[in-house]
């Protein structure tokens, strides 16, 4: 007789991106996003006590056994009672002490649970099941570092536990050490080709390496296994998104809310779907749905207050930031994220300081020293937008917004030599750049600079831009500049 022991695993932190103007589809992030496999332990098997017919409390090893068939049968309080009979009896039943343990942790009660599944592994130090189980527990109350060493003392005691590599796989998924959980997952599929969830779990590690094409596979086997797997479903959408995928997506994401009709994060992955798409009021749906799902999905709020933003619906957008900073203090990008809220709304001070709280939390935040050397700039402060700008290029060299916003500020002082260089590195950066301001901008440079063939050109390149864009007000200022050359 086999114990059938469902344990409900707490979560993969796979986030790949929180905002609709960042990366969009995500894989799990909290903690009740995963169900493992269901857990097939055997302690009757390595206690030695071999099942008999009894009456309850006739004798331990009958008690014991009343107890094993009441919790095959799904009836946890009866067999509690019957294990507590036979411990009574006989304290010395390892097996009565893993299977009460068992019970506890499936009520909630992990510190009764780790009393027992303790004393079983005192008088059995080798069973494999109770290594397996305590590491469970361990793992269900966030205690990684002892999860792990019991399914490693789980698989050298049984090295074809499918489970304990599932689980290992998991926390090194969780810590970043991609390449072991991979070799896990894949262990356990290798003794197991037909879990499901090793073929999830598997996906989700593949995505978190970006190898989303074998990552379709994986999900796409667990569907065939079991077709109402619905995070395999928003798994393989996930999936589908990063490689371009679109209405593949969307079909996967519509599956698994259907399967599923309370999971946040699959109406979350559904709307950076939507906004992809351009369907914005779709999208702002699924994220205040996944919000009301889960209050506390941050990840929600982050791309709700981006749209909201981008909406001009200013105030929405600060709310939903702070509320990303209630649950999480130390989130630079929603400080960040805030601040431009802020600016676009005309606080430039209050922007200045959610920037530099962000600059707080992450020293080489390179956007926010940008930002940051905007708002600065739209108060007068030229000088302390040009530091900001050349910290935002020592922290990506690459930067060419910030290339162009410095050369913008060292126009307005006069430094015309500087200008040049940094509005030419951000032109040749970018030769396709249809953006008129930076050759306007160059063009006024080299007129200061006495260079008039070369503002000229500059100047012709900025007036078509702001023709082929339909700004006429740009292409008259233009106009305007060459007439003075």
């Amino acid at each position: 007789m086999k114990l059938r022991y469902l344990v409900v695993l707490l979560g993969l932190g796979l986030a790949t991106g929180v905002t609709p103007l960042g990366a969009y589809a995500q894989t799990p992030t909290t903690e009740s996003d995963m169900v493992a496999p269901d857990v097939e332990l055997e302690p009757e098997a390595e206690t030695g006590v071999e099942p008999e017919a009894a009456e309850p409390g006739l004798t331990a090893v009958a008690a014991y056994n009343q107890g094993v068939e009441r919790y095959n049968s799904g009836d946890y309080e009866a067999a509690l009672a019957a294990f507590d009979m036979a411990l009574e009896k006989d304290p010395t039943l390892a097996g009565a002490y893993l299977y009460r343990g068992l019970i506890y942790a499936d009520q909630n009660n992990y510190d009764r649970a780790l009393i027992d599944l303790n004393r079983a592994l005192s008088l059995d130090p080798g069973n494999a099941n109770a290594l397996f189980a305590r590491g469970s527990v361990y793992y269900r109350q966030g205690n990684s570092t002892e999860a792990q060493t019991d399914f490693n003392a789980a698989l050298e005691a049984n090295p074809d536990a499918v489970d304990a590599y599932l689980y290992r796989g998991l926390i090194d998924s969780q810590q970043g050490r991609n390449d072991l959980a991979l070799e896990d997952f894949s262990t356990a599929i290798e003794l197991d080709p037909d879990n499901p969830s090793a073929y999830v779990l598997r996906g989700f590690a593949l995505e978190r390496v970006n190898n989303y094409s074998d990552a379709v596979a994986d999900f796409s086997r667990a569907i065939e296994l079991q077709g109402d797997l619905p995070r395999a479903y928003m798994g393989r959408g996930v999936a589908y998104y990063h490689l371009g995928l679109y209405d593949a997506a969307l079909d996967d994401l519509n599956q698994a809310v259907r399967l599923d009709p309370n999971m946040a994060r699959a109406y979350l992955n559904r709307s950076y779907v939507s906004y992809r798409q351009g369907r914005i009021n779709r999208a702002l749906q699924d994220l205040d749905r996944a919000i009301e799902l889960n209050p506390s999905l941050t990840e929600a709020y982050m791309s709700r207050g981006t749209i909201r933003a981008a909406q001009d619906n200013l105030g929405g957008a600060q709310q939903d930031f702070a509320r990303v900073l209630q649950l999480n203090p130390d989130s630079a990008m929603a400080y960040k994220q805030k601040g431009d809220a802020l600016l676009q709304a005309g606080d430039a001070t209050a922007a200045i300081a959610d920037y530099t709280e962000a600059l707080f939390l992450d020293p080489t935040y390179a956007a926010a020293f940008k930002s940051r050397g905007d708002a600065r700039l739209s108060t007068g402060d030229v000088f302390g937008a040009i530091d900001d700008y050349s910290q935002a290029l020592a922290a990506q060299p690459d930067y060419l917004e910030a290339y162009s916003a410095r050369g913008t500020a060292y126009l307005q002082v006069n430094q015309a030599q500087n200008a040049y260089q940094d509005l030419t590195q951000a032109i040749v950066s970018a030769p396709n750049s249809a953006d008129p301001r930076l050759f306007y901008n160059r063009g006024v440079v080299r007129a200061r600079l006495g260079d008039d063939a070369g503002a000229r050109r500059d100047f012709e390149q900025a007036a078509q831009l702001y023709l082929q864009r339909g700004e006429a007000a740009g292409y008259r200022q233009t106009l305007n500049q060459m007439s003075q050359l």
